[in-house]
C-alpha cells in the first residue's frame, strides 16, 4: 500500500493591542467669606472648597505586538525562507524571529518569532502571520484579531490633592470636591492668610486668600476736679492796759490790737468729665455698658443719653458725661470701660454672641488746678469802740488791727470816765461773707479815777490853830481824836501839838513829822488825795510806828524821809493835789 502525507509546518500567533488613556484634571479653590472685618474678641469662620474634575480621558500610544510560534511536528526538517505579518488596514510589520533565513527547522523543532508595532488608532483590525518553507515541508499561516478593550496603561487616572493648611485632602477617583473650615481671630490671625491646594500627582495648585481687618473701639476721657474750701475764723482783742489808776483831769492813752486769724478746712471732692467711646470700624459695634470707676474703687454715675445694649454706628462717637465723689484730694487714676459685646460668626456672617471685650481710657485725677468753692473766705471786722474796721479776706490771714483810745475825767477823751471806779468793756466782732457766722472777744479795762475836791492847808496853818491858840481854833482838829491837838504822837513820847513847835534842828523825824500832820489833817478835813500822796502817808505811818526821834538813820534812811517830807511839803502847799485853800 502507498500512503501520500502532506506534511507542513504548524504556526500559531497571538496579537496583544496595548495603548494607554490619559486623564487631564482641574483643580479650583474657593473661600467664603474672603474678607473678615472683627473687633478684638471676635471669631470668624471661613468655608474653604477644593473641588477637582477630571476629564474623560484621552487615548494615545495605540500598539501591538505578540508572538509567531512555528512547529516542525514531521519527521522531516523544514526549509523555512520567510515569515511575514501582515495587519489588515495598516500593512507588513516588522518580526524578530532571532534567526537568520533561510533557516532549518528540525523535526521536532519549534522557531518563535516576535513583533511589535505602533498603531494609529484603536480600530478592530485582523493580524496576519505567513510562514514560507521550500522542500517536503509545506509552510503554514495563523491570524489573530486585534480589538482594544480597556486601556492596558492609565495615567492619573486618580490623584491626591493636599493643602497647605488643611494638609492631606485625600485620594480622588474621579471629579468631586472637599470642604473643611478655619477659624480666624483678631488674636494674632490679622492681616492676609493665603492657602493653597496641589494636586501631587501633577503640580497644579489653586490658592485662595482670606483677609482678616481688626479694629478696636477708641476710649477717650478727661477728669475736671472741684473741691469746697470753708474757712473757720477766729478773732483775738487784746490791750496793752487792764487796770488805769488816773487822777481827775489825767487822759491816758490804751494800745488796742485786735487780730483775725483763719484756718481751712476742705471738702466735697469730687470729679467729672466726659467720656467718648469711637468706633472706627466698617462696621456697627454693640455696646453692652459704658462704667468709669476712680482708683481704687470708687464708682462714677455714667449718664450716655442711650439704653444699653447700644449700637454705635461706623465712625460714630458716643459721647458720655461722669461724676463722682471723692474722699480726698489725693491723685488718682479714672478709667472709662466701655463693654463690647463679642460675636462668634459661621461662614454665612451670621453671628452667635460670645463673651465681650473691654476697651478703656484713662485720665489722671489730680486737684492742683482744682475748680475751688470757697466759703466764709471773707469777714467783716466790727469794733464797739471804733466801730467797722474792714473786710479781711483769707487770702490776707491773719490781718491786725491797732488803734488807740485815751482814757480819762477829761472832755478830750475817747473814753470819758467817772469819778472813783469805772470799768469798760470792748467787743470786737466779725461776720463771714457766705452763712453770716460770727465770732467775738472783748477787753475789759477798769479805771479809777481820784478825783480832786476840798483844798490844802500849810503846815504853818495847822500849829497856829489850836484850842490855844494864837489863831482861831479850827475844828478839823476834832478829826485826829478825842484828845485833838493832845493825841500821842507815835513814838515820840509826844502830843502832837508838842511835836509841831519842836524845831527839826536839822532832825529828818521831824521835817517828816511836821509835813505829815499837816497833810493828815488836811485829808481829814476833806482835801482829795493823790497816790503819791498816799503812798507817802502810809510810808511815814510805817516809819513813825517803828522808829524814835533819836533814831540813828542809814543813808537810804534818810533820803527816803526827806523824799516822803518833799512829797507832803508839795500836797499841803498846794502844788500837787487839789490846790491851796484860801485862807
Amino acid at each position: 500500500m502507498t500512503f501520500c502525507f502532506d506534511y507542513g509546518v504548524t504556526v500559531s500567533k497571538t496579537a496583544n493591542p496595548t495603548y494607554t488613556r490619559t486623564f487631564t484634571w482641574e483643580i479650583d479653590k474657593s473661600v467664603t467669606p474672603a474678607v473678615w472685618n472683627m473687633f478684638t474678641g471676635d471669631s470668624g469662620t471661613s468655608e474653604y472648597t477644593v473641588e477637582v474634575t477630571k476629564d474623560a480621558g484621552t487615548d494615545s500610544d495605540w500598539a501591538v505586538s505578540g508572538a509567531i510560534n512555528i512547529a516542525n511536528y514531521t519527521p522531516f526538517a523544514a526549509t523555512i525562507t520567510v515569515v511575514s505579518d501582515v495587519i489588515s488596514g495598516f500593512g507588513p510589520i516588522s518580526i524578530d524571529c532571532g534567526v537568520t533565513f533561510p533557516y532549518v527547522l528540525a523535526a521536532g523543532g519549534e522557531l518563535v518569532c516576535t513583533y511589535s508595532t505602533a498603531l494609529p488608532n484603536a480600530d478592530a483590525r485582523l493580524n496576519t502571520a505567513t510562514v514560507t518553507t521550500s522542500g517536503i515541508v509545506g509552510g503554514g499561516a495563523a491570524t489573530a484579531g486585534i480589538n482594544f478593550g480597556a486601556p492596558t496603561t492609565v495615567v492619573n487616572g486618580s490623584i491626591n490633592v493636599d493643602d497647605t493648611y488643611a494638609g492631606d485632602l485625600g485620594e480622588f477617583g474621579d471629579s468631586g470636591s472637599v470642604s473643611y473650615s478655619r477659624t480666624f481671630t483678631c488674636d494674632g490671625d490679622e492681616g492676609e492668610h493665603g492657602n493653597t491646594a496641589t494636586i501631587i500627582e501633577t503640580g497644579q495648585e489653586s490658592s485662595a486668600s482670606v483677609d482678616v481687618y481688626c479694629y478696636e473701639l477708641m476710649v477717650t476721657k478727661d477728669a475736671d476736679t472741684a473741691f469746697t474750701r470753708t474757712w473757720d475764723w477766729t478773732i483775738d482783742k487784746s490791750a496793752d492796759q487792764t487796770d488805769l489808776l488816773l487822777s481827775d483831769g489825767q487822759l491816758f492813752t490804751v494800745n488796742y490790737t485786735v487780730v483775725v486769724d483763719a484756718m481751712s478746712v476742705d471738702s466735697d471732692h469730687a470729679v467729672a468729665g466726659s467720656i467718648s467711646v469711637y468706633n472706627p470700624a466698617p462696621m456697627a459695634a454693640r455696646l453692652n455698658s459704658v462704667t468709669d470707676v476712680v482708683s481704687p474703687a470708687i464708682v462714677a454715675t455714667v449718664d450716655c443719653g442711650v439704653t444699653f445694649p447700644y449700637d454705635l454706628a461706623s465712625m460714630g462717637t458716643l459721647n458720655c458725661t461722669y461724676a463722682a465723689d471723692l474722699p480726698s484730694a489725693a491723685d488718682r487714676l479714672n478709667t472709662a470701660t466701655a463693654a463690647l459685646q463679642n460675636y462668634e460668626y459661621d461662614s454665612e456672617g451670621i453671628g452667635s454672641a460670645n463673651g465681650s471685650t473691654n476697651f478703656t481710657g484713662t485720665a489722671n485725677v489730680s486737684f492742683a488746678a482744682a475748680t475751688m468753692t470757697e466759703i466764709d473766705e471773707c469777714i467783716d471786722v466790727d469794733d464797739t469802740n471804733v466801730g467797722f474796721l474792714g473786710v479781711v479776706c483769707a487770702s490776707d490771714a491773719p490781718e491786725t488791727f491797732n488803734y488807740a483810745l485815751t482814757f480819762g475825767k477829761h472832755v478830750d477823751a475817747d473814753v470819758m470816765l467817772e469819778c472813783e471806779e469805772n470799768t469798760h468793756v470792748n467787743i470786737a466782732s466779725f461776720v463771714t461773707n457766705d452763712t453770716a457766722s460770727t465770732g467775738s472777744d472783748s477787753w475789759t479795762v477798769n479805771a479809777d479815777v481820784a478825783c480832786l475836791y476840798g483844798c490844802t492847808l500849810t503846815q504853818g496853818y495847822w500849829k497856829t490853830h489850836f484850842q490855844k491858840g494864837p489863831a482861831p481854833y479850827d475844828d478839823a482838829w476834832k478829826n485826829v481824836s478825842v484828845l485833838e491837838e493832845n493825841t500821842p504822837f507815835y513814838l515820840s513820847g509826844k502830843t502832837w501839838y508838842q511835836v509841831f513847835w519842836t524845831a527839826p534842828a536839822g532832825n529828818p523825824y521831824y521835817n517828816l513829822a511836821h509835813q505829815y500832820m499837816a497833810a493828815k489833817l488836811n485829808i481829814l478835813n476833806g482835801a482829795a488825795t493823790t497816790p503819791a500822796v498816799t503812798a507817802a502817808i502810809n510810808n511815814a505811818e510805817t516809819f513813825f510806828w517803828t522808829k524814835l526821834p533819836s533814831a540813828k538813820l542809814s543813808k537810804t534812811e534818810r533820803a527816803n524821809i526827806l523824799m516822803w517830807a518833799a512829797t507832803l511839803d508839795q500836797y499841803n502847799n498846794g502844788y500837787i493835789g487839789p490846790g491851796h485853800c484860801d485862807e
